[in-house]
């Protein structure tokens, strides 16, 4: 069974690892291979545990991760590397235009009659349409926090800086 780490314990890591480095190079390399790690993880796990072919109607559970279709929101999901100073960050994202409404949520209200689409399941006409929030970035990283695998790509970047 794997052994889940507090949010606390992870950070009492990342400090440990902070403590010891001795070159801004450590950073970066450290915050690039959390970074990857989520992109990845976000590719090959999170947005594969529902498939439906591409155009067809499917319903999804609010607060469960999207659905693939095409794979494009898996294809558009990148990490901006970290730059190499004493605070490195590197910023996970997605360039899908539809990738915040389906994180968060949204409401979208037609300014003309109807909001109207055509898929599988028919033609769709709504004055007013929720859209319940299908994350899929906050869950990998807490689920990556929580089994280790983030800080044990952490440590495995750090390894060649070492003291």
């Amino acid at each position: 069974m794997p052994r889940y780490v507090s949010i606390e314990e992870n950070i009492e890591i990342l400090l440990d690892i902070e403590g010891k480095a001795q070159s801004p190079e450590a950073y970066a390399a450290v915050a690039d291979a959390m970074a990857a790690h989520i992109v990845e993880r976000i590719r090959k796990i999170t947005l594969r545990q529902s498939r439906h072919p591409s155009g067809s109607w499917h319903r999804a559970r609010p607060n469960e991760p999207p659905a693939t279709a095409s794979g494009f929101l898996a294809k558009s999901t990148f990490y901006t590397p970290a730059h190499k100073s004493i605070r490195a960050r590197a910023v996970v994202e997605n360039s899908a235009e539809y990738s915040r409404i389906l994180e968060f949520g949204c409401v979208i209200e037609s300014f003309t009659k109807r909001l109207h689409w055509m898929d599988s399941g028919g033609n769709w006409y709504h004055e007013i349409l929720f859209s319940p929030p299908h994350p899929f970035m906050e869950p990998t990283v807490t689920e990556a926090m929580a089994d280790g695998s983030l800080r044990d790509a952490a440590t495995e970047a750090f390894r060649p800086y070492d003291p």
